[in-house]
């Protein structure tokens, strides 16, 4: 380490300042946790950190969560990022609302954004293909024994070496490996989507700090396509804030 940065560091030591946070600080911000159940991570040039409502994630963060934990994250103004349990996921660009890059090394997400907002595209990364989405709102992770992507909002082609479908609302697919062809675009039923939502937000939707409330006005969005079920097999992804959810 070089003499003058061991300075510094030995300087925020005796001034009572932790060199991690300051040194968190200096990275780019990407957004906040808006809600956490269980024990959640935020890893970042080798340091870990635990997580809670309110705390900042940054660009480079590689966001985890425990055995049973649930994750919910507020990147930019108003885009949302849900992780399962025991789903890693690392925040590798983000453009304020206006597109960005996810790694999906394992587990489940749920992405939603406004489709009011202006937005760039969207890719995730993942062990089974890749999603390119624009302004949209798109479940990703195991669904029935399978990696599945499926859309509530907007488009999403998800590609792998063995070629691309597209996916409109209504429609998912299943990947099975990087080398084989995304399954052919097909709708998902009610009990499929409610699964894959209880993957996220968990059985009984009980997340810590009211961060489930709607991200823009309290209304579905429309699906531009009109066969679109909700992820929540009845209730929208914006509304699941109280009330009570079908069992699949």
């Amino acid at each position: 380490m070089p003499i003058h940065r061991r300075s510094l560091l030995a300087g925020l030591l005796l001034a009572g300042i932790r060199p991690d946070r300051v040194l968190a600080r200096a990275a780019a911000e990407a957004g906040s946790i808006l809600g956490a159940s269980g024990e959640s991570t935020a890893q970042a040039r080798g340091r870990i950190r635990l997580l809670s409502v309110g705390d900042p994630v940054y660009l480079n963060d590689l966001l985890a969560t425990g055995e049973r934990a649930r994750l919910s994250a507020q990147l930019g103004d108003a885009t949302r990022l849900l992780l399962g349990a025991r789903t890693r996921v690392r925040i590798d660009k983000f453009l304020i609302d206006r597109g960005g890059r996810l790694v999906l090394e394992r587990g489940a997400i749920m992405f939603d954004r406004p489709h009011d907002r202006p937005s760039g595209e969207l890719s995730v990364t993942t062990p089974f293909g890749l999603i390119a989405a624009r302004g949209t709102r798109f479940f990703a992770g195991p669904s029935w024994g399978k990696f599945g992507v499926y859309v509530e909002d907007g488009v999403v082609d998800v590609a792998t070496r063995g070629g691309t479908v597209r996916l409109t609302p209504g429609f998912g697919t299943e990947l099975t490996g990087m080398q084989a062809a995304p399954a052919a675009p097909a709708p998902w039923s009610p009990l499929r989507i409610s699964e894959a939502r209880s993957v996220v937000v968990g059985p009984r939707n009980t997340f810590g700090g009211g961060d489930m409330s709607p991200l823009g006005g309290g209304s579905t969005p429309p699906s531009g396509g009109g066969g679109a079920a909700p992820l929540g097999g009845g209730t929208s992804l914006n509304h699941t804030s109280g009330g009570s959810h079908p069992k699949p």
